[in-house]
Order: structure tokens, then C-alpha cells, then sequence
């Protein structure tokens, strides 16, 4: 242990030196893929600090990275479009308490920190927390029942779902439950009721057009088809309220952006240990909103599409791991327009282990956004993703890795065009 210790701590030191202080993150999207990442932290296979069936597993990440375009600005001009580049520095603390229910289940509860300094720029320094609650049964007479929630406090620069803010920080929490009750008929056939709530606020009330709820009911179906194999049809009925109307603002509940919606997908799932992991899931989904005209009387438009949400990891050997993610959203702009986009995205990866202590990653992604604003010509923007990494195992709980990131989107405005290059250095511990 102290071996592994002392290598660890005089790369971290190297790092330091050659690089300076520093960082930011290779992350990319908004904070509810942080609490995603998060969940999936939380089955390392750690916990040398145990108790019966009690494992309390701390970690910590350490990260440097150089980004060159820390607003991602266009450059078009020296105001809002400027391009600056700077190191920062990220520490992560996390904590999780899991607890085996002797083949049932488990609950787990974490927390996952992320705080940030810039070198140059410290006026932009911020904070995020991620505290996550998991519970998953399944009673001896086939019972499932399961509990999840995040919630978020962030003041980080990486946006909203719907890119709100991307790239500025903005002081905002959110909080996702996600509900399921339902029956397992003979490890053949299974039933579920769903309940889902997802509220997110914004501290600020210029921000006020991204405050919403949902909540979201459905019932769902999975039928065993193969080994550890699932096939499932699903059925939701959601509803979005904005519920904050400024005085002054002209937004109002007569002309604001609420909307119901209706959504049926199909797909596969997999038990734990196949060698598939996540879900093929496809859909369609209906919108229909409250209001017939937004504050400026613009109509709102009703409308229907197909749906993906697909995110697939395939264990190829006990050394490569492929995974695929497939996206198809529509994406609402917020209270006060009747604006909105469709996302449509692919991103493939893969994770290679070799000479046993080295692990390399890389992704290649490609996202359209179709805006349906009446502009000539009308909106677009097609984003691309590249990412490579290598990392070594000092030991058992210690890893470091470097990586290198690029994004990019072109835009028919000129004004939403950006390039950012990031390289990141790592010292991440799970004990």
C-alpha cells in the first residue's frame, strides 16, 4: 500500500510541476449527466471498509485540464463571443454507504462534490453537489419495488438539457425521483407502475423561463425472451408546468410554454452480469400544449415525433467493452417562446484494457439541433464529439489517466459556432 501510495502521490507532483496549477473537465452536457455518471460510480467494485453487509466507499478525483475555450465563444466579436483559454482545478470528494439486502437488493446513498478553480479566471471558480439516493427489491413472492433520486446544486458553466446558459455559469438545483412498483410472474413475464417527478429552479430571475416541474405516470411490460434478455413496451402520460411568471415579464399562465404529452417506447433490457448491459429503447411521443399563443403572440406548435433514449455498454471480452448512445428529444426553449429544436445524436465508445494495468478509451459522437424557428434560413447546428484516454492502475484503488477532448459546432449563425480543445490530467482514488 505505501508502494502504491508513493507512486501515486510523485505523479500527482509531476503532473503539477509540468503543468501548473490548473483544470477543467472533459464533461460534456449538463449536470443530470454528471448525477448519470455518478449513478454508475456507484457500483465500483470497492468497499474495503465494511461491515456485515454495510460497504462505506470514499473517493476522491484529482483533475487538471487545459481548455482553450472556456465560453465557448465563437470569436466573432470581443464581448460575448470572446475566446479564453485556462487552466483549472477540480476536486471531487465522494462518499457512498451501500447496503446489500442478502440477494433482494441494495440501498445506496452518496454524495459526489465537484469543486472548481480557474488559474487566470478565478472569478469563474464554482461548485456542484450531487447527493443521490438508490433503492431497489424484489420480495420473495415476486414484489419489485424501486426508489431514485438526485439531486443537484450547481453553478456550473455546462448548461442546461436544452443548452440554456451553456457555457456561462448560472446558479441553479434540480432534483429527479423516479418511482416503479410492479410484479415478477415466474421470471417470465413482469408488470410495472411507474411514478416519476423532476423539478429544476434557477437562483436568478432573469432565469425565470427554465423553471419547471414534471411529473410523469406510466405503466410498463417485459416479456423474458432470452438468457438474462428483455423485451419491453412502455406507456407514459407526463405534464410540464412553468411555474414562475415574474411581474412584468409578460409570461403569464394563460400564454406560457405548458405542455402534456404522451409517450410509448419499446426496446430490450438486460440483467446484470449478460453481456449487454442498459437499454435499446425507441419511441414516439406526442405534445400538445395549454396555451395557443406564447407572450409575444407567436402560436405554439402541437406536435409529435419518434423518440430514442437508447445507451448500450456490450462486454465483447473480459478486456473490451463497446458502447453505443442513440438520442432523438424535442428539446422546449423555455417559458416565454413557443421556440423549441429536436435533437437527433449517435455516439459510439470503446474501453480496452492492456498489459493488464492500462485501460484506453475513445468516442466519437455526432448530434444535429433542427430548430423550428421561422428565420431565413431556417436554424441549424451539427455538433461533433472526439474524446481518447489511457489510464493506469497504480493499484487495486488508485488510478491515473491523461485525455484529450474536442468539440466543435457549426451553425448556419455564425454567432453559435464554437471549437474547444481539452486536455485533462487524473489522480482518482476508490477505497
Amino acid at each position: 500500500m505505501r508502494k502504491c501510495m508513493l507512486l501515486g502521490f510523485v505523479a500527482f507532483g509531476l503532473m503539477t510541476i509540468l503543468f501548473s496549477e490548473a483544470m477543467a473537465q472533459t464533461r460534456v452536457g449538463g449536470v443530470r449527466a454528471d448525477a448519470e455518471n455518478t449513478w454508475s460510480q456507484s457500483s465500483t467494485p470497492s468497499g474495503r471498509i465494511a461491515s456485515g453487509n454495510l460497504k462505506i466507499v470514499p473517493a476522491l478525483t484529482l483533475e487538471e485540464v487545459y481548455d482553450d475555450n472556456i465560453y465557448l465563444g465563437s470569436g466573432i466579436n470581443n464581448t460575448s463571443e470572446k475566446i479564453e483559454s485556462d487552466w483549472i482545478f477540480h476536486a471531487m470528494p465522494g462518499l457512498l454507504l451501500d447496503y446489500t439486502l442478502q440477494g433482494r437488493g441494495y440501498v445506496r446513498l452518496g454524495y459526489q462534490g465537484d469543486y472548481a478553480y480557474y488559474k487566470d479566471f478565478d472569478d469563474n471558480d464554482w461548485k456542484d453537489h450531487i447527493g443521490f439516493f438508490d433503492f431497489d427489491y424484489q420480495a420473495p413472492g415476486g414484489l419489485l419495488f424501486g426508489v431514485k433520486n438526485v439531486y443537484v446544486d450547481a453553478t456550473d458553466p455546462y448548461g442546461s438539457d436544452n443548452l440554456y446558459n451553456l457555457g456561462l455559469q448560472t446558479e441553479r438545483w434540480y432534483d429527479d425521483l423516479n418511482t416503479k412498483i410492479g410484479y415478477n410472474f415466474g421470471n417470465q413475464f413482469k408488470a410495472f407502475g411507474y411514478y416519476d417527478y423532476y423539478k429544476q429552479d434557477y437562483d436568478e430571475i432573469t432565469d425565470f423561463t427554465q423553471d419547471w416541474t414534471v411529473h410523469q405516470f406510466g405503466v410498463g411490460f417485459e416479456m423474458g425472451i432470452a438468457s438474462k434478455t428483455w423485451g419491453f413496451l412502455r406507456y407514459h402520460y407526463g405534464y410540464r408546468d412553468y411555474y414562475t411568471h415574474p411581474a412584468g415579464s409578460g409570461v403569464t399562465d394563460q400564454n406560457d410554454g405548458d405542455f402534456d404529452f404522451h409517450r410509448v417506447s419499446a426496446g430490450l433490457t438486460w440483467d446484470s452480469g449478460a453481456r449487454f448491459a442498459g437499454e435499446l429503447n425507441f419511441g414516439y411521443e406526442w405534445r400538445n400544449h395549454d396555451n395557443e399563443f406564447d407572450s409575444l403572440g407567436n402560436r405554439y406548435d402541437d406536435k409529435d415525433t419518434w423518440v430514442a433514449a437508447t445507451r448500450l455498454d456490450y462486454f465483447a471480452t473480459s478486456t473490451t467493452t463497446l458502447s453505443l448512445y442513440l438520442i432523438r428529444a424535442l428539446r422546449e426553449t423555455g417559458s416565454s417562446t413557443f421556440q423549441y429544436y429536436t435533437d437527433t445524436g449517435i455516439k459510439i465508445g470503446l474501453a480496452q484494457v492492456f498489459l493488464t494495468k492500462f485501460t484506453l478509451t475513445a468516442e466519437a459522437g455526432y448530434s444535429l439541433y433542427d430548430y423550428n424557428y421561422p428565420t431565413n434560413p431556417t436554424k441549424e447546428a451539427d455538433n461533433y464529439l472526439g474524446s481518447v484516454g489511457i489510464s493506469y492502475k497504480f493499484c487495486d484503488w488508485l488510478t491515473g489517466g491523461l485525455a484529450y477532448a474536442y468539440l466543435r459546432q457549426d451553425s448556419n449563425y455564425p454567432e453559435d459556432d464554437y471549437t474547444d480543445n481539452r486536455v485533462l490530467f487524473s489522480l482518482r482514488a476508490v477505497y
